[in-house]
């Protein structure tokens, strides 16, 4: 099996947001009156696969074998990781919490309620991958909404922001909304970055928003390549991409004198749709290397 690494980098406007996950999730309405702002993010998930069309990839971030916590902290040195939860479970709570807040949550869909925990906490590095989905060994974690980067710890303005952004989530509506694209930009006014957890096919990507572009995007090829991941450069954000189109793509410009034959296996049956868009191409400039006389047609 392959295990590959892509990433996305492109500008994000708060008050156009665009689509989320082909239909899984979607953004929360945002804030009224809000002043245009000009936002960046980079979104990086993962995938396993055995062959260039991707048909049997499972997708999410924890699938690219890169470590989210010491990625991030790298991203962004001299900063601090804290872990943000809506409506946290009670039964799997962080051992340590910058803030607790108990309360009842309604039901989406009815009159019933259940028990909820607000919380904010500072993961360690290696629990970051965990809390990102949930699950360690097998049994129920501290799962995070999301995650800022500051220098420190949130300030209580940070926090009420954090509230602004998933405070009237739904995240067991169908598609999920969880997160305001207004209140990006007012915690960016304190955090270095804000991280969100948005659904891809299998686990969660990771989108990292900030004021301005990554300065130096060539780190994340490297921690692929440190992982033993692919690296893979996406044109739209991966989790709503296709792996098999960005392979292909990736193909289309490799130099093999550089970097040797591509490392993707092809499908037994020609890879599907985006190869057989190889095949034409190449049957066309074949075709015009050679061209044959054509036929005169007679006037109808």
């Amino acid at each position: 099996m392959i295990r590959a690494f892509g990433w996305c980098s492109e500008p994000f406007d708060p008050l156009s947001p665009g689509r989320l996950c082909r239909g899984r999730e979607r953004w929360l309405e945002g804030l009224p009156d809000m002043p245009p702002s000009r936002l960046h993010r980079t979104v990086m998930s993962g995938a396993v696969f055995s062959d260039d069309s991707a048909r049997d990839a499972l997708r999410g971030f924890c699938h690219a074998g890169v470590s989210a916590g010491r990625l991030l902290l790298a991203l962004f040195p001299g900063t601090s990781l804290w872990a943000f939860r809506e409506a946290g479970d009670p039964r799997a709570l962080p051992a340590k919490m910058l803030l607790e807040e108990d309360y009842q949550r309604g039901i989406f869909g009815g009159a019933r309620s259940e028990p909820a925990v607000r919380w904010v906490a500072q993961p360690k590095v290696d629990e970051v991958d965990d809390w990102i989905v949930g699950e360690k060994d097998g049994l129920a974690c501290p799962r995070a909404d999301g995650l800022v980067l500051v220098k420190g710890q949130p300030s209580p303005a940070l926090l009420e922001k954090i509230f602004l952004l998933t405070g009237y989530s739904e995240p067991d509506d169908r598609p999920a909304r969880r997160y305001n694209p207004t209140a990006l930009p007012l915690m960016l006014e304190e955090a270095a970055a804000v991280v969100l957890l948005h659904l891809d096919k299998h686990a969660p990507a990771l989108a990292l928003y900030t004021n301005n572009p990554l300065p130096d995007l060539g780190m994340l090829e490297a921690t692929a390549k440190n992982a033993g991941a692919f690296p893979v450069p996406f044109a739209i954000p991966p989790m709503l991409a296709r792996w098999d189109r960005a392979l292909y793509e990736l193909r289309m410009h490799w130099d093999s004198a550089a970097h040797g034959d591509f490392p993707i296996p092809p499908a037994e049956d020609s890879g599907g749709r985006w190869s057989m868009r190889r095949r034409m191409l190449e049957a066309a400039e074949a075709r015009q290397s050679s061209p044959e006389e054509e036929e005169p047609q007679g006037e109808e």
